[in-house]
């Protein structure tokens, strides 16, 4: 039997969300695109860029919950969402319990109006992943088996129980553990570490810095100057720069971070360690271009 919760309003409310996120985003653009640069143009950049990430998670979330569904046959139930496939073996499901029996808490994850993934904690259950679109307390079904809670929302609660009776009653065809499936396993591995997401974090900011810093000096510093090096060298080499060339110098730094942390991303199903290099990597060539910019202003 293959079911799929009400996800009607989930998904108007996240077509919203992610409309919100990309009308600001252009809004954001079209206003520093009339600007001279400085130090707000450069913040209105990362503003975009912000609110450019928060459009792709809004609509991954929303395609997702466009995929929850729950599949039950004689071996298990599969609750399906996005990249990830909870897989509970029939025999292991203890008892169902109507969310009319317990309430509904409140779900820590990904949560809007007639969407709710994520974890939460029933005083008589104890911790219960939820995977379902309930705007009342009679849309949930607590699913309780030997070893994790699951909140899900079926249209006909009493007809699922019976489909599950029935089901563990003719037995299973086949061994089912109890376990998660991902797509990009690797890729959902490093969402969850967290020394991964601090230091790809760590180079983001970092290259945040660097537009703060050009944007804050930009207009101090002439159209042209003369760029000496070494600075201390009697006679060092002088070139002559254009203002405009450290834009150029800031867009590839910029260019050079996401390339680092998406290779890491993507590195990290093979090896965790060579992602970590290449967001240390990531780090530290922004703090060059940082570093760079500070000694480029000071000197002029």
């Amino acid at each position: 039997m293959y079911y799929q919760p009400p996800r009607a309003l989930g998904l108007l409310v996240g077509g919203l969300l992610t409309s919100w996120a990309l009308g600001i985003a252009a809004v954001l653009a079209i206003f520093a695109a009339g600007r001279e640069f400085d130090v707000v143009t450069a913040a209105t950049y990362v503003l975009i860029g912000g609110a450019c990430v928060l459009a792709a998670m809004f609509g991954y979330w929303t395609a997702s919950l466009a995929t929850l569904s729950y599949a039950v046959d004689r071996n298990g139930l599969v609750i399906h969402w996005g990249a990830t496939r909870q897989i509970v073996p029939l025999g292991a499901i203890e008892r169902l319990v109507p969310g009319t029996a317990v309430g509904i808490p409140r779900v820590r994850g990904v949560t809007w109006l007639g969407y709710h993934v994520g974890s939460a904690t029933i005083q008589r259950i104890g911790d219960v992943l939820f995977y379902s679109t309930h705007q009342t307390p009679e849309q949930v079904l607590y699913v309780m088996t030997t070893e994790r809670n699951y909140a899900i929302s079926v249209p006909d609660p009493a007809d699922f129980a019976r489909e599950i009776q029935l089901r563990q009653d003719l037995g299973p065809t086949a061994l089912v553990a109890h376990h998660v499936e991902r797509s990009a396993p690797g890729l959902q591995g490093f969402v969850h570490d967290r020394r991964g997401l601090t230091l790809a974090g760590v180079a983001a900011l970092l290259g945040v810095l660097v537009w703060i810093v050009v944007g804050w000096q930009y207009g101090s510093i002439p159209e042209t100057f003369e760029l000496r090096y070494p600075p201390s060298d009697p006679s060092p080499l002088i070139d002559v720069v254009r203002r405009s060339q450290l834009l150029e110098i800031a867009r590839a730094g910029s260019m050079a971070l996401v390339i680092n942390v998406v290779a890491g991303a993507m590195l990290y199903a093979w090896n965790r360690w060579a992602a970590y290099v290449l967001f240390v990597s990531a780090a530290t060539l922004q703090a060059g271009f940082l570093l760079a910019f500070l000694l480029i202003s000071t000197s002029l």
